[in-house]
């Protein structure tokens, strides 16, 4: 098998330099070895074993850019017969569930249905829930029992990892990525962009089979050629398993020699109160502190339970587990099996009741949750008494909003000492930040030693602190002029994010009744092609028809955003009473405003869209764009405003 010399490449220094030498040898030696030996059998892929050109497609299940790629993808297979296409997941970290769906996918990909999860999941984008990805398996006809069992099986996350790792390195940090040959191409580019690289691929291809190359010597040359810097590496690390090169840490990203996340940078004020928290392990003797949100109907937490299983085997008394609940609200049994496991815990049967449920999670019917409590003879009057009760609910919203206040979206989240660890992580990962904890604490231990850790630690705060000033430049706008409160927002009609964030932002100047205005800058990406006329023409409404008339238009583009072109811009103009002509002819003027709101977007940092600011500070929500999270925060300034407290920005 061509790959096993690959594999016992050095991973010193120079790593690469020798993967790639060995490789190429491999490849000289092994000349007529087909090239599918190269591709290993773990990464899903389509089209002929022997193409002479291969397409690494570096992608999220989550990314809306990635799901406009897959039409151009798929007319590449029907139009190419010697192309071969190669999927590598890079899901990034601010999509979700992006993870669980690709790990989903590798899993189908081992009973041979990776293309019909991959469909499935790409046409249900907007519904990654785990129920979702059980029920597609059902429906594509994989055995389940071997699915669910898959998806627990740690080596897909690592090859996951892996994947990730490979195409950062090289390049493809964002998604969607193509090496063609080797050679990159990021982003959702039309299918003559594709075709122009493709061909040119093609032709490097054919002239070496002609020199008598065939299968992974071919390919291995053919990526040489095509990509001198780049492709061999691209070889090395996706095909190879050479060692792939750490991206060198920021600055003040290092504690005590580990490598954190991030989100995990800092130390989180998370407070733990021993008269009501449930609590497993001494206290007094703990110098470890572990706060788990969890969901006893999410599967990814029941792995995180088991984590903390071997935790508390491995370090005993020197670590304690503080349980908070976060039942999600797509899982309709959680709630209930939460307000089941108070109920138990206030007879001393958290912990038991616990684990019943963990065990059991798909069986939380509320008869169950009372045979439960029978099984552990509790007192049944008393028990249906404290299930149903408000206090339950109670518990569950204080810890949900404690939640909400240190950035936890999803589940499970576990906090070390404050230090922020996400989703169901090996006991590798845990160990590593406890070991580091137990090294700095020289002695120290308890309540109050972990009250001292976290007591200064960061609380989540959607408004940065550094102040950016926008002057009016006569960019459109929605409420009064000399609104006390002013959002900025950089907008791209054709940005799909955008399209989400309008829910959210466009009621905001009604709902606050002249106390808030939102200015929207146009902030055209150069690969949406139909962006910038769109911003003509919003231009264009706002100063023929005023607010009115641009609110109107406004919401018809992002309604369009996905069917954008010079004759939908005609009809929307129609529509609207304005004259497609008269956009024209003021072009000139528009695009110099555009210029000057796309510098001064840049000069506040701003790189992508939506992206807002709030009275000249940037916002950055936890949860995306929701607009009960953007009025909470306008609430807070509209009242320090009315205090006299209003010197956080000035105006656009």
């Amino acid at each position: 098998m061509l790959s096993s010399p690959w594999r016992s490449t050095p991973t010193s220094n120079g790593a690469v330099a020798s993967a790639v030498a060995l490789l190429f040898a491999a490849a000289a030696t092994f000349a007529t070895t087909s090239a599918a030996a190269m591709v290993p059998s773990t990464m899903p892929s389509e089209g002929p074993a022997d193409a002479l050109v291969t397409i690494i497609e570096v992608s999220d299940f989550q990314c809306p850019f990635c799901t406009r790629a897959g039409p151009t993808m798929a007319r590449i297979m029907r139009t190419y017969p010697q192309v071969r296409r190669v999927w590598a997941n890079n899901p990034l970290y601010f999509h979700k569930r992006a993870r669980p769906a690709a790990i989903a996918a590798l899993a189908a990909h081992r009973q041979g249905k990776f293309w019909q999860m991959h469909k499935t999941i790409f046409a249900n984008q907007h519904a990654l829930t785990d129920e979702n990805l059980l029920l597609w398996a059902v429906q594509i006809g994989l055995d389940v029992e071997t699915f669910e069992k898959d998806l627990n099986d740690p080596k897909l996350s690592q090859q996951i990892d892996r994947e990730q790792r490979a195409a950062v390195a090289l390049g493809a940090r964002g998604t969607p990525g193509f090496f063609i040959n080797g050679k990159l191409l990021s982003g959702a580019h039309p299918f003559p962009k594709f075709q122009k690289e493709i061909d040119a691929a093609l032709v490097q291809a054919k002239a070496l089979r002609k020199t008598g190359k065939r299968g992974a010597a071919l390919m291995a040359e053919s990526f040489r050629l095509r990509a001198p810097k780049v492709g061999p590496k691209v070889l090395a690390y996706f095909f190879g398993g050479a060692k792939i090169p750490p991206r060198a840490p920021p600055a003040g990203r290092l504690r005590g020699g580990v490598m954190r996340r991030q989100d995990s940078d800092t130390v989180w004020k998370v407070p733990v109160d021993s008269k009501k928290d449930t609590i497993a392990g001494n206290s007094a003797k703990a110098v470890v502190t572990i706060v788990a949100f969890s969901d006893f109907q999410c599967p990814y937490c029941s792995r995180g339970n088991n984590t903390l299983k071997q935790v508390k085997a491995a370090y005993g008394d020197k670590v304690r587990i503080v349980f908070k609940h976060h039942p999600l609200s797509f899982h309709v049994n959680a709630r209930g099996a939460h307000k089941a496991a108070i109920a138990a815990g206030k007879q001393g049967k958290f912990w038991p009741y616990h684990d019943l449920l963990f065990a059991n999670q798909r069986r939380l019917s509320t008869g169950n949750l009372i045979s439960w409590a029978k099984q552990l003879k509790l007192n049944m009057p008393r028990f249906k008494r404290d299930m149903t009760s408000a206090a339950a609910d109670q518990q569950i919203d204080e810890d949900m909003k404690l939640a909400k206040g240190i950035s936890v979206r999803g589940t499970p989240n576990f906090f070390v000492n404050g230090r922020k660890l996400m989703g169901a992580q090996p006991l590798a990962k845990f160990k590593a930040v406890i070991d580091d904890e137990l090294a700095t604490a020289k002695g120290k231990h308890g309540p109050a030693y972990y009250e001292s850790l976290v007591a200064k630690g960061k609380v989540f705060e959607p408004l940065q602190q550094r102040v950016h000033n926008f002057p009016e430049i006569g960019l459109p706008m929605l409420g009064p002029k000399d609104a006390k409160i002013t959002v900025w927002v950089a907008v791209d009609y054709q940005c799909p994010f955008c399209v989400r964030a309008h829910r959210a932002l466009g009621p905001l100047a009604k709902q606050f009744g002249g106390q808030v205005r939102v200015v929207m800058a146009h902030y055209p990406l150069p690969f949406h092609k139909m962006a910038r006329p769109a911003a003509h023409l919003a231009q264009h409404a706002y100063e023929q028809g005023g607010q009115a008339l641009f609110a109107k238009v406004h919401a018809k583009l992002f309604a369009a955003s996905r069917q954008l072109s010079f004759a939908k811009l005609s009809e929307i103009a129609q529509e609207s009473g304005l004259s497609i002509k008269d956009v024209a002819a003021n072009r000139p003027r528009y695009e110099a405003l555009i210029a000057k709101s796309m510098a001064q977007a840049n000069k506040a940092g701003v790189r992508g869209t939506p992206t807002v600011f709030i009275q000249g500070r940037r916002y950055r929500p936890s949860g995306g764009y929701r607009n009960d999270a953007l009025q909470r925060t306008l609430r807070s300034l509209v009242k320090r405003v009315g205090k006299g407290a209003a010197g956080t920005a000035a105006k656009p």
